[in-house]
Order: structure tokens, then sequence, then C-alpha cells
């Protein structure tokens, strides 16, 4: 049975330019929040802008709990981070899942976020991803594993900073 594995907007982007994307269908079950697939609408590929079609290659997850959601929300305030919508139903996904899930994130402000909430043992850096799958490939400075372990321990720092001084 294939690890799930849930996907940001920016990494279904990333992995459609970098021509890896049914590397990682392949290898996991992918699922996307309705945020995320909303919001994955190309990929630039030679200055053209390629469209995303995900219907028939992910599971779409639509049903996101609202308090979920508003903690997210109060994580994100409180940090002083502002991350995106896809980000946040993500996250808040990640909270309310039954199912072992891992969370695949780029972008720095989510994943110091998920950091700060104590979920990075729920999140995967690209490079890792791909690595499990099989795949070695040169990759964006963002998807590297050092650039992930990098925000965690900034989040882990916020959370101390903040947490323990209010």
């Amino acid at each position: 049975m294939k690890k799930s594995l849930l996907l940001d907007a920016d990494v279904v982007i990333d992995l459609h330019t970098l021509e890896l994307f049914d590397k990682i269908c392949g290898a996991y079950d992918v699922k996307v929040t309705k945020q995320v697939f909303d919001e994955v609408k190309y990929y630039p590929k030679n200055g053209i802008k390629i469209p995303i079609n995900l219907s028939n290659e992910v599971q779409v997850i639509d049903d996101i709990n609202v308090d979920f959601l508003k903690m997210v929300q109060r994580e994100e305030r409180e940090a002083r981070l502002t991350i995106d919508p896809g980000e946040k139903t993500s996250i808040a996904y990640l909270l309310q899942a039954e199912e072992d899930i891992t969370l695949c994130l780029v972008d720095k402000a989510a994943i110091i976020i998920v950091s700060y909430m104590n979920l990075n043992n729920k999140t995967v850096s690209l490079e890792k991803a791909l690595r499990n799958a099989g795949h070695h490939t040169k990759l964006f400075p963002r998807h590297l594993e050092t650039s992930f372990r990098k925000c965690i321990k900034e989040g882990k720092v916020r959370r101390l900073q903040n947490k323990l001084l209010s």
C-alpha cells in the first residue's frame, strides 16, 4: 500500500515544471485540498503557461474542519507569518486527518508554521519525498532538505520565543 502524500500548490507546480509529477504519483497516494486544486492552474515551460489538470491524478479533499482552519489562522497570526489559503487548508487537514498522511511543502513561511505548531514530524521536504520515491535529481534550493531543516529550526525558535514569553 502506498503512503499518502498531501501536496501544496507550489509543490504540484514545481513537480510539473521539473517533469516529476508522474514519479510522485507512482510512488505515493497523492492528495490535495480543494483550495490547492483550485490554485493549481498552470506551470511555466519555455516561457509558455502549460495547463495542469489534476482531475484523474489526485484525490481532492474538500471537507476541512473549520475549527482546525481557525486554529491554523490563530497560530499564523501568533507566529507573525502569512501563508496562502491552500497551505492553511492543507495544515488544517493534517490536524484533522485520521489517516497516516505526510504534507510536502516548499514555502518557507508554511514550513515555519508547521514547525511552530509541532507538526514537523508529519511533513517532508520535496527532496526527501523524491528520494523516497527512488528519484535523485538536481532541484531548486527551496526543495532541498537543508532548506527545509532551516525552516523547521526557525519555527521551533519562534515557538519558544512566542509561547514561553507570553
